[in-house]
């Protein structure tokens, strides 16, 4: 059977930081004993730190391990307060008997016998075991927040995908219902409209099934998917000449998320007036380096409440929201309804 450390390598590591870091503050100590206390030979003093050097450790680990995880962090301020003074009289009770029934009879017998237990500065040795403490805490503290930080990046990202995953889902089905329904109203007056209807539906649904579930699509993709859904929603207008739909610049090469612009024109269609003989419903695509400016127009009802559709707020809120959480400070977005125009203009700079 495998021990802890060989099934798992990530404590071998734990275990040789910490004994690096109490070598080095060994070390440091033995130093600097040596330049200050010049009385004693190097073997005394590493000797008497050997022995008083388990105060230190122990209340570190106590502090460290027991105290802030058990009473502090879960909010228990006045027992953990309690539980540090305790430990603490504890840990200078136990140095100083380290101190006078072993450190001095080894190191220097000859002062052993004058020690009295008692005759202690608590103060001293509190600052003494404590500064150690504090620093051990101070790298742990470090240590919690780093980790901390990284859960919450990790679960951010997780919930980000999660909640993408969930809005492109609630989008699909509003498309799905609206172009059904465009075919069921054509069947009934052209069944030569409805046949190419179904091709172009079978176009758009092989897109929306085998390229949007990666999170960018090729621009030029997106573009022929609208296109496709304008003609197929011009086949049922009566006046075709009303919808406009303008390309401009070089939009080969670049990526963009997948159906970011569909609801905005679905909603023109939707509550446009699709039988005026100017531009009824206009929208426009362009690429100028990295950005990308859309915009669609439509005429509509001025006394007709959109916001009373419940089913297009799902879908605009949707589109913003994907906005938000891929596009962040990387977009502009606004939306006007005046004087029975309904216009919608988009902004998306890429990334480079």
């Amino acid at each position: 059977m495998k021990t802890l450390l060989e099934h798992n390598p990530s404590v071998k590591q734990r275990i040789l930081l910490h004994l690096l870091f109490w070598v080095a503050y060994f070390l440091f100590f033995v130093f600097q004993y040596k330049l200050i206390y010049t009385s004693y030979q190097d073997w005394q003093w590493a000797v008497s730190l050997s022995i008083t050097i388990w105060p230190d450790i122990l209340a570190s680990y106590f502090t460290t391990y027991f105290l802030l995880p058990k009473l502090l962090f879960k909010k228990k301020p006045v027992f953990f307060i309690i539980g540090l003074l305790v430990s603490a009289v504890g840990f200078i009770l136990l140095q100083r008997v380290l101190i006078v029934y072993v450190d001095y009879p080894i190191i220097a017998p000859e002062k052993a016998a004058k020690m009295q237990f008692w005759k202690l500065n608590p103060f001293y040795t509190l600052v003494n075991i404590y500064s150690v403490v504090a620093l051990f805490t101070v790298i742990k503290l470090m240590k919690y927040w780093y980790q901390s930080q990284q859960s919450r990046t990790e679960l951010e990202n997780q919930n980000k995908t999660s909640e993408l995953a969930l809005l492109r889902s609630q989008i699909n089905p509003h498309f799905l219902f609206n172009t059904l329904n465009n075919i069921d109203a054509l069947i009934l007056s052209d069944q030569d409209k409805a046949s190419d209807a179904i091709i172009r539906l079978s176009d758009i649904m092989r897109y929306m099934l085998y390229d949007t579930n990666s999170d960018n699509v090729l621009l030029e993709k997106e573009i022929n998917y609208l296109s496709s859904y304008i003609e197929l929603q011009r086949i049922r207008t009566k006046n075709p000449d009303s919808i406009k739909f303008e390309l401009n610049g070089n939009c080969s090469g670049k990526t963009i998320a997948p159906m970011l612009f569909i609801p905005f024109v679905e909603n023109a269609f939707k509550h446009g007036k699709k039988n005026l003989q100017e531009s009824a419903i206009n929208i426009r695509l362009s690429c100028e380096n990295n950005m990308i400016l859309f915009a669609v127009e439509n005429y509509f009802d001025s006394k007709e409440d959109l916001v009373k559709d419940k089913t297009t707020g799902i879908g605009l809120a949707n589109v913003k929201r994907r906005l938000k959480l891929l596009y962040p400070e990387k977009h502009k977005i606004s939306i006007a309804s005046t004087n029975g125009l309904y216009a919608v203009h988009l902004e998306i700079q890429l990334q480079n």
